[in-house]
């Protein structure tokens, strides 16, 4: 997986990271680093509700 990360200095990098690892962006790193992109999932779970819809049994 690939991370874009804002450096201490400003700069901005790519980094490769193992499947197996999870960041949220704004996340920090041990070496100071903040995690500002991720990738996108290529594959969207249908198993997920959608947010912000409109439910019956909402209180108005």
């Amino acid at each position: 997986m690939i991370v874009i990360v804002r450096l201490v200095n400003g700069k901005m990098e790519e980094r490769e990271y193992p499947d197996t690892m999870f960041f949220e962006i704004g996340d920090i790193l041990p070496d100071g680093a903040e995690v500002v992109e991720l990738p996108y999932p290529d594959d969207i779970d249908e198993n997920l509700g959608a947010t912000g819809t409109d439910d019956e049994d909402a209180i108005d």
